[in-house]
C-alpha cells in the first residue's frame, strides 16, 4: 500500500493535522492510503475531501520517501504540494471524525508557522527539513 499527502503552504503557514494520543502529540501532513485501482492523485483528492473538507490541486510531487514508522514500514509515502481551489476547512467527514472509529485520539486541523516548524514535533522529520529548508522565507 501507498500513502499520499498534501503539502498545503499559504501566507508562509503548513496546513497539518494535531494528532493528540493519551501519551503523546504530534503533526503529520494531511492524507492517507491509497486503494486497489486508484491512482496517487485520485487518493489524494479523496482522502483530503474526507480530511479537511476541501477541493485541491495537486501541483507536484515533492517528496517520495519510505516510510519510517513501524506500522506502515515498507510502505512509500508521497508527498505532494498542492493549493485548495474550493471547500471548507474542517468540514471533513472522513473515518476519523466518527464516534465508532478505530483512530485514537483526536484530530485537529492547525496551521504551523513554518518559520516556528523547527518547535514542532511534525512527522515524518524528512518533509519537516524540506518545508523548512523549501518554503521558509
Amino acid at each position: 500500500m501507498k500513502r499520499v499527502r498534501a503539502v498545503i503552504i499559504k501566507d508562509d503557514k503548513v496546513l497539518t493535522i494535531k494528532r493528540t494520543k493519551p501519551n503523546e502529540m504530534y503533526w503529520v501532513i494531511p492524507g492517507g492510503g491509497v486503494e486497489d485501482k486508484e491512482t496517487n492523485e485520485k487518493a489524494l483528492v479523496r482522502e483530503i475531501k474526507e480530511e479537511l473538507g476541501v477541493d485541491i490541486r495537486i501541483d507536484k510531487l515533492i517528496l517520495e520517501m519510505d516510510s519510517k514508522k513501524p506500522e506502515t514500514i515498507n510502505q512509500k509515502e508521497c508527498f505532494y504540494l498542492c493549493d485548495i481551489e474550493g471547500g471548507k476547512i474542517g468540514s471533513g467527514q472522513g473515518p476519523e471524525f466518527s464516534e465508532d472509529s478505530k483512530y485514537i485520539g483526536t484530530h485537529d486541523i492547525e496551521w504551523l508557522s513554518i518559520k516556528d516548524l523547527s518547535d514542532f514535533d511534525l512527522r515524518p522529520n524528512d518533509i519537516k527539513d524540506l518545508i523548512c529548508n523549501e518554503y521558509n522565507k
